[in-house]
């Protein structure tokens, strides 16, 4: 008796065809910004719109009486370990039990291969989702210290000893 061909996809294959698709959706959505928590967002497009005349009055203004001004003492590139979100565990998983099937035809293959794939995914993940922060700190004038925080992963264009005003919500301005 011939043996049929099977037409049906294998489940673990469909399944990682899914997992590829919504890594590649989620992938897209980080990029472009549409996924809450990115750091794909714009610099301030404020700071653009500013008119040089202004700026002459501001500098007069902060010479007279600057009590929110200081130096830069430090700044400092920490990096920041990303956060799974179980994504890269998930399609990891899928992954890795494609595989191990592939490799032991059997159960104990695949879930070696799962278990794997899963925490490989998720390690993946948690790399690609790292940012660096730069850590500011800022000797004001009254003698006080203040220690802020930049997330936007560009590099601060302040080095220790430049002359800044610290506003109340903590955006450094060169003085």
């Amino acid at each position: 008796m011939e043996a049929q061909a099977r037409s049906k996809l294998h489940p673990l294959v469909a399944g990682a065809a899914v997992a590829v698709i919504v890594a590649a959706g989620v992938a897209v959505a980080a990029i472009t910004g549409y996924l809450p928590g990115t750091k794909a967002d714009m610099a301030d497009s404020r700071a653009a719109g500013a008119q040089p005349a202004k700026h002459a009055q501001a500098k007069q203004h902060v010479a007279a009486a600057c009590h929110d001004c200081g130096v830069i003492v430090e700044v400092k590139e920490v990096e920041v370990a990303g956060k799974g979100t179980g994504v890269g565990a998930v399609a990891g998983g899928v992954g890795g039990a494609v595989v191990g099937h592939g490799i032991g035809e059997n159960r104990t293959g695949t879930a070696i291969g799962a278990a794997v794939g899963a925490v490989a995914g998720h390690q993946i993940e948690r790399q690609a989702r790292a940012h660096k922060r730069y850590d500011i700190t800022v000797r004001m004038n009254d003698g006080t210290t203040r220690a802020l925080s930049d997330e936007t992963g560009t590099p601060p264009a302040f080095k220790s000893g430049d002359k800044v005003h610290v506003s109340n919500e903590g955006v450094i301005k060169p003085i």
